[in-house]
């Protein structure tokens, strides 16, 4: 008797891919039957009328109205008049944002109704930790994000929907590359080498918001830069029906160990009682990079070596009158060659509708994008099902599917890969343009590597860059209601993300030139799986007292697994990565399993009495197997009080104001992103000869802290909530403090113990900031003008570090003779740019002689380095490493976002202005085109050639050519660290609302066309000054070695409702 084989999830991945996975789901969605409109009986008129605002008597566009119980709904028209067919005794529910909905029962065959204004109502639910909550009873600070355009802008992921329209929240492009990852960051920088980005919750399933990267291999230095996977990736921005952001520790102690950084709650859009509804949107861009670097030209760029020669102790020319002649005819704009305009388009198609028994909403997207850079493509496809179903008032369940599959194809864009000339863009800014792009002979891509630069062209083509994701997030709850107060609710889920890295760098670049051309392939598989148990309990006692509460137990397991291997030694660079088994230089083989889970017990509590006085009480336990025994529990608490003004009975005259607010909380959150297994020892392995016999050896890898806990923020908020005059005019005001104790640090220890780093709580970071918020309809009639504006302040500074240091440095960039460009220091913000100062250019040797002594042997046209510190802290009269000194902040003085909407019969107009003041950045590109130094083989900037040293007075910023010198003597200076502030003219839509008269059989028709970043306003020398090239490494912020960068996208595109 054969016995039965068990199924185990490895047996499932075996042969059911995520792939096949949601090809199933497609195929179960497909006979999922569409709702039809129910037949009209006998009984059945037709029922026509308008609906109007009662305060300025105006019809209305665009009400929703249903058929309560049935399916039966329609829209009002241009003219604010509706048509549609019900029983009498129906009853008709009228509904518009900024309204109160109204129950109208049907008794004739003209009914025209007046809706009541209700804009920014008190009453509105908000998105808050396991559960909802009327914001007139939110004590916390909670920003809501409503997404109502989102189709017609030209968005690719959701921190771009997001980005300037929140106060408190700094969203940073890292770059412009496809698919590209943003820096998030919720009121400031609160760990130095640990996480700073925000808990994701999607739907109340939390995610990881990090990049998930595709980079594994032995040398870090392989491990790319390509954008990885990231928990918001999987989500078509158009499917989010809203965003709240918990910000103060009262709205973020509900998550515990994992709100420090805050939460941005995601709720994705879901069916609605009515007939179905089918929705398809279109929309096509163009890109292209508005601005180029000005560098010199063949003519230039001769003059200017030939200037540099004369530093040379020989003092020969580096080009004589008999060999510039073979230069002529040829003047390379490298520029031109990799850059191209970039088409993309974006499909969308959403089906929904149900019954008061049944809901769903199924959504399918499609982007595909050509980049800015040539060979540059992203392409990605998701698909989102929700689906709720209520079998009884005691008893209803629902299902949350998402799935997204996508393939970017990338070029290098930083100097990870082996040296610094291996950066798409670097290399087309330094590469003189002398050489010639293909050999003249036989039209094949010329091979040039000087160490700085590669032949741009080669790294577009024949260099690859390739990685494939896929990821899946499934889910589904069930809720059980004792009585109309009193439920529990169960919810399980499981994500899984998979990502395939392919990489290959041919001859002609350093890396394909030391191993006969590079490959890597590297695997990553992440999944994590998530049970919740909660009780609800909402009550309402002598409509006065006003209690909810919610309780519960929560688990969250989390496997990482990699596998990588790199190879050298191909026959050819045909090859690639698609056969690595002709190459002959095999590396072993790295393979990686992490796996960490997170156990918690909640609470939360919240009164209200007599609409007035507000508490809310919050407090999590969390236990993590990242930390070390005995110290892996730890108590999240928070407590909040708030006070609604307007309700007392001295402000019931008031004719001013109708909303007033004031909030104060205090509570304690954390942080545990520290590496797993910091509280372990673990080893490597390597091979070694023991008695003439070769045999692996074990070695410890890292020095474990079994005393390992938690990071613990304690915050204070005090707010105040306004709105006055008919709610016409909307203010909120945050002031906060931030406090992080225990910082989950990598602290430097001495390389006598045989380890660079020790795993550590040391340290306290202080952020603190005002957060404002305006919303303002300035006109209200046929031409309706809203505007929605925010600014954020906020100031980070290192408090201390345990025993007697003061400071560490960041990591080493090889770009900049492999210095460190940041250092977290007492007093200072967290990843200050740390360096030397320079005070102009020497002009004659007799300042050279009178000045502190400079080991470089400066001459009259060098930079002069100021003296400010020596051995004892004072000024030495000598330029050495003790003279480094803070010189930069990363940080912005204020952020501000400003949004204006117009609106007139079918035409509405957005336009949105972002901005960022006061943060500097370091433009590592002008290390090399700005130094004016020979000896690198680099093109050099036009305004530095132009503007140089020539004599005594002729220039103080811009040294003489030189042939025999590092870039700045090889010193990082204050000369790269400029003004990174900008002015930015986000995006303008305009789009246009067909009358329905034109488009029967349609329900809705829209034309939109956009513009994104149409106009920058800024100092900044680079390309564009909003760039952070090191991601979301919070000790090395502000930099730009030379990244893909923002680009200006035109846009067209229609949506229609069926």
């Amino acid at each position: 008797m054969k016995k039965n084989k068990s199924i185990s999830p490895t047996s499932i991945n075996k042969h059911f891919s995520p792939t096949s996975i949601i090809w199933i789901l497609l195929l179960i969605v497909s006979f999922i039957p569409l709702q039809l409109i129910a037949q009209n009986s006998p009984q059945s008129i037709k029922i026509s009328g308008s609906v109007s605002d009662s305060k300025n008597k105006e019809l209305m566009v665009g009400v929703n109205i249903m058929v309560v119980g049935e399916k039966q709904g329609t829209i009002t028209d241009l003219n604010g008049k509706y048509t549609l067919i019900a029983k009498k005794g129906d009853v008709l529910k009228f509904s518009y944002i900024g309204y109160k909905d109204a129950l109208v029962k049907v008794t004739e065959s003209t009914l025209n109704v007046t809706l009541q204004e209700n804009e920014l109502s008190l009453d509105e639910l908000v998105v808050v930790g396991y559960g909802v909550m009327k914001k007139s009873d939110l004590t916390g600070s909670v920003s809501q994000l409503k997404n109502e355009k989102s189709a017609e802008k030209a968005y690719s992921s959701i921190q771009e929907m997001m980005q300037g329209q929140v106060s408190g929240v700094q969203i940073v492009q890292n770059t412009g590359a496809l698919g590209g990852g943003m820096t998030f960051n919720i009121r400031g920088a609160n760990s130095v080498t640990g996480s700073n980005q925000p808990l994701v919750v999607i739907d109340g399933y939390p995610v990881e918001s990090g990049t998930f990267g595709v980079t594994t291999g032995t040398d870090s230095s392989y491990s790319g830069d390509t954008p990885g996977m990231n928990a918001l990736s999987a989500l078509n921005p158009n499917d989010i029906e809203s965003i709240e952001i918990l910000k103060d520790a009262s709205a973020t102690a509900i998550y515990g160990s994992r709100g420090a950084n805050g939460v941005v709650m995601v709720t994705t859009k879901r069916g609605k009682e009515g007939k179905d509804r089918v929705e398809y949107s279109f929309r096509t861009d163009i890109s292209y990079v508005p601005k180029k670097i000005a560098v010199l030209n063949t003519a230039e760029f001769l003059a200017y070596s030939n200037e540099a020669s004369l530093d040379k102790y020989d003092g020969s020319f580096s080009y004589s009158n008999d060999n510039i002649g073979q230069y002529a005819g040829i003047d390379t704009n490298w520029q031109d060659l990799i850059f191209q305009t970039g088409l993309s388009q974006n499909h969308q198609l959403n089906i929904s509708g149900g019954d008061k028994k049944m809901k769903y909403a199924l959504a399918l997207g499609y982007l595909n994008q050509n980049g800015v850079v040539k060979s540059t493509n992203y392409e990605r496809g998701t698909i989102r099902l929700n689906l709720d179903r209520e079998i009884s008032w005691r008893l209803k369940f629902g299902i949350n599917i998402n799935g997204e599959m996508s393939l970017n194809k990338a070029v290098n864009q930083s100097s990870k890969f082996g040296n610094v000339g291996a950066s798409v863009i670097a290399s087309a800014l330094r590469s003189q343009p002398i050489y010639r792009p293909f050999n003249p002979d036989d039209d094949e891509i010329a091979l040039y590597n000087s160490g700085i630069t590669t032949n741009p062209l080669l790294l577009i083509t024949k260099a690859k860059d390739q990685t494939r994701t896929n990821q899946v997030n499934v889910s589904g709850f069930m809720d059980f209601y004792f009585t109309k107060s009193l439920f529990v609710r169960q919810r399980l889920g499981g994500k899984v993300m998979n990502g395939l890295r392919q990489y290959y760098m041919p001859r002609g670049t350093y890396l394909g030139d030391q191993n006969q051309g590079f490959a890597y392939y590297g695997n990553v598989r992440n999944s994590d799986y998530l049970s919740e148990s909660t009780i609800n309990y909402y009550r309402t006692l002598n409509k006065k007292h006003s209690l909810s509460a919610v309780g519960g137990y929560t688990w969250q397991s989390w496997t990482a697994s990699t596998d990588g291997i790199n190879t050298g030694g191909f026959p050819n660079d045909n090859m690639t990565f698609y056969n690595m088994g002709t190459s002959t230089i095999v590396n072993k083989p790295q393979t990686t399993t992490t796996e960490w889970s997170l156990a918690s017990v909640l609470a939360r509590f919240n009164y209200v009495y007599d609409k007035k006085y507000l508490l809310t009480v919050t407090s999590r336990a969390d236990g993590s197997t990242r930390l070390a025994p005995g110290r892996k529990w730890k108590v999240f608490p928070s407590v909040a009080l708030g006070w609604n003004v307007h309700n007392e009975r001295f402000m019931k005259r008031n004719e001013l104001f109708n909303e007033l607010k004031l909030r104060a909380s205090y509570g304690i959150s954390g942080n545990q992103s520290i590496a797993v297994g910091s509280t372990l020892s673990k080893y490597n392995n390597t091979t070694g000869v023991i008695n003439q016999t070769v045999t692996n050896v074990y070695y410890p890898g890292n020095m474990p802290n079994p005393d390992l806990g938690w990071e613990n923020t304690r915050q204070f908020n005090a707010g105040m909530d306004m709105a006055f005059l008919s709610s016409r005019f909307v203010f909120a005001f945050n002031y906060y403090n931030k406090h992080t104790s225990n910082l989950l640090i990598n602290l430097p220890i001495p390389p006598t113990t045989g380890y660079q780093q020790y795993a550590s709580n040391s340290g306290e970071v202080e952020n603190q900031g005002l957060e404002f918020d305006l919303s303002a309809r300035i006109l209200t009639k046929q031409l309706q003008w809203k505007v929605n504006g925010n600014i954020s302040v906020n100031r980070n500074k290192v408090l201390k570090f345990d025993g007697t240091m003061q400071s560490f440095l960041g990591p080493g960039f090889n770009v900049v003779n492999s210095q460190p460009l940041h250092i977290a220091q007492v007093g200072h913000p967290v990843g200050s740019f740390y360096g030397y100062k320079i005070n102009g250019i020497y002009q004659t040797q007799d300042e050279i002689n009178s000045g502190p002594v400079d080991p470089t042997n400066p001459r009259p046209g060098s930079f002069k380095f100021e003296d400010i510190s020596g051995p004892d802290g004072k000024p030495d009269g000598i330029i050495s490493g003790f003279d480094r000194t803070i010189i930069g902040n990363p940080y912005p003085d204020f952020i501000f976002g400003f949004t204006n909407d117009f609106v007139w019969k079918g035409f509405s107009l957005n336009i949105f202005i972002q901005g960022s003041i006061g943060q500097d950045i370091v433009n590592v590109n002008r290390y090399y085109l700005d130094a004016l130094t020979k000896n690198t083989s680099s093109n050099v900037s036009v305004e530095a050639f132009r503007n140089r040293w020539t004599g005594p007075g002729t220039s103080n910023v811009y040294p003489v050519p030189r042939a025999n010198s590092l870039p700045f003597e090889g010193r990082f200076t204050n000369f790269l660290v400029e003004d990174g502030s900008f002015i930015r003219l986000k995006s303008v839509t305009l789009a246009y609302t067909f009358p329905k008269k034109w488009i029967k059989p349609l329900a809705n028709a829209k034309l939109f066309v956009t513009a994104n970043n149409l106009l920058t306003l800024t100092k900044y020398k680079g390309y564009d000054p909003e760039v952070n090239a090191q991601g979301q490494n919070s000790l090395t912020p502000g930099v730009d070695l030379g990244t893909i960068p923002q680009y200006r996208t035109f846009s067209a595109g229609f949506n229609v409702n069926f």
